[in-house]
């Protein structure tokens, strides 16, 4: 069963521009990239090639001389006889490309000879980096993408839902109107088998096949402990282990830690806390989980001034993991009957927070948030349409006290617009936008107009 895809629309796009580069999309494991690249290809080629570099490494030998296009072929036909290539009519495919940097290379030459198309995806792109592996990066030899995990739009989309009907709730986003309370109430209780389930595809189908959660819980619990202990298994191109026994053990810490502190009153990030190593190391173990795709990094920033990220404050930052399910799981199944019986008490709004940030983050934002020493607290900051725009997230329908002295106040802190997720339906007061919980997906960027 192929789920549809938001990269489904983007490599259509990639593929019509005549003056496209190779494609990589890189992202966390396990977002679906192979299935996405695969389902693609063979929809617009008639051979796929398809090589995986991180369960095939013998393919890396046929990088390791000429990366002429033609010794290229020769050398991959000659490790797989059954391979094709017919121009204009193949695309070959590169997974876990991060694991020969040669192959990464050839993309240039790909690139200067059209006849096969060729499309690679990563997991760790930027992470298996050795020394003594002097091996040069392409310059400007890739369209690169981003892909995630699914967003509750995709959700939906596998639920059965059409354009038709999503742009319906949008529209009512967009004019400020409410939903009708039937579809209103459907998707809340979509969003919150959402939040039970998360993003990855694999435990999605196995719900939808099943309709057990527990069956799915235990998938995502698999997914989660390969996460963790992938750094232990990352090897360079002469099948050395890239990190030491310290390194993997800050990051699994760095990992958990992430947990601990959505909790927290203020949800900052304690670097301190990493147990083991100096302060650069447990940086690199935070590093290692951004480069990674698990975890999302959200500054606070001094002012509320574009561009944001000048005036982050670099010490004072919370993390999030980049998809909700991670925290489900980390929380224990009796959150997945908390979060479907709405009893998960006084640390809803927390939970509801961290599912907003990676709403947020999959909707193309870089979020921020916003303290200041006098009390003002803002949950999140975004640049919408060239604005500051300042995000509050509210597990039933509170108060947006700090939200309101800003927006009272523009000759202290410019012109802000303001939304207010919230257990609730479509509303606006006092110039404070209110959205429904699950419209996260909805806040996509509108372009600047440009007088």
């Amino acid at each position: 069963m192929y789920f549809r895809r938001k990269m489904d629309k983007i490599l259509e796009v990639w593929l019509q521009n005549q003056y496209h580069s190779p494609a990589l999309v890189y992202g966390v494991r396990q977002s679906g990239k192979t299935k996405t690249l695969r389902h693609f290809a063979e929809q617009h080629f008639k051979y796929v090639n398809y090589i995986d570099f991180w369960r095939q490494r013998n393919f890396i030998r046929c990088f390791q001389q000429s990366l002429d296009v033609d010794s290229i072929i020769r050398n991959l036909q000659f490790e797989n006889p059954s391979f094709r290539f017919v121009p204009g009519e193949t695309a070959i495919i590169f997974d876990e490309i991060q694991d020969c940097s040669r192959a990464r290379l050839s993309l240039k030459y790909f690139k200067d000879d059209p006849r096969f198309q060729v499309l690679a995806s990563g997991s760790y792109i930027g992470l298996n980096i050795d020394s003594h592996m002097p091996t040069p990066k392409p310059n400007g030899a890739e369209d690169i993408f981003e892909m995630k995990t699914m967003d509750f739009e995709e959700f939906l989309w596998a639920n059965g839902y059409t354009d038709d009907q999503l742009a319906f709730v949008r529209k009512c986003a967009k004019d400020v109107t409410p939903i009708p309370e039937s579809i209103h109430e459907t998707f809340r209780q979509l969003y919150r088998r959402y939040l039970c389930l998360g993003g990855y595809p694999e435990v999605l189908l196995l719900y939808l096949q099943t309709n057990h959660y527990e069956l799915a819980f235990n998938k995502l619990r698999d997914l989660v402990f390969d996460m963790k202990g992938d750094p232990a298994k990352r090897l360079n191109e002469n099948g050395e282990p890239m990190y030491t026994l310290g390194e993997v053990s800050r990051i699994q810490n760095a990992f958990d830690l992430i947990a601990s502190s959505s909790f927290q009153d203020n949800r900052r990030f304690i670097v301190s806390r990493i147990e083991g190593g100096n302060g650069l190391q447990k940086n690199d173990a935070i590093d290692y989980l951004l480069n990674a795709g698990v975890a999302l990094k959200v500054h606070n920033v001094s002012n509320l001034s574009v561009p944001l990220s000048t005036s982050k404050v670099g010490a004072d930052f919370k993390m999030f993991y980049t998809d909700i399910g991670i925290l489900t799981y980390l929380s224990g199944l009796e959150t997945v009957q908390a979060i479907n019986s709405d009893t998960l008490g006084e640390n809803k709004g927390y939970f509801f927070e961290s599912a907003i940030a990676e709403g947020l983050y999959k909707a193309g934002h870089q979020v921020f948030y916003f303290r200041k020493g006098s009390g003002l607290e803002v949950d999140f900051v975004i640049a919408r349409s060239g604005v500051p725009t300042l995000i509050e997230v509210k597990a039933r329908n509170g108060n947006t006290k700090s939200t309101r002295t800003i927006l009272s106040h523009p000759e202290h802190y410019g012109r802000v617009k303001a939304i207010k997720f919230a257990d609730t339906n479509i509303g606006e007061r006092d110039n404070i936008l209110t959205l429904p919980l699950y419209l996260a997906f909805a806040i996509e960027d509108e372009p600047v107009k440009l007088v």
